[in-house]
């Protein structure tokens, strides 16, 4: 018989799993930001897009509801990695 504590150690080491992969998939995307900065000042293009942004985290608040997931978490979860996409943007324009 499997102890009460296994299924809980068992769910922690699947929630640190997700963790990992939603860090990486944060990482990742924060290479693709760099690389799309790269090609809007290669063409003269302003980093950040407000028109774009909204329709972004609209589109994710969509998204998130219909797999059951609260919007408004979505959004905001949204809104710091475009902030932290502005700070790379900042970040790219001292170097």
């Amino acid at each position: 018989m499997t102890a009460p504590h296994d299924h809980v150690a068992e769910s922690r080491r699947i929630i640190d799993e997700i963790d990992h992969a939603l860090i990486d998939l944060l990482a990742r995307r924060r290479t693709v930001v760099k690389d799309l900065f790269a090609k809007k000042r290669a063409i003269g293009l302003p980093f950040v897009d407000p028109e774009r942004e909204a329709q972004l985290v609209h589109e994710r608040q969509t998204y998130a509801h219909a797999q059951g997931v609260p919007a408004s978490l979505v959004g905001g979860i949204f809104r710091k990695i475009l902030d932290d996409s502005h700070s790379i943007d900042a970040a790219e324009t001292i170097d």
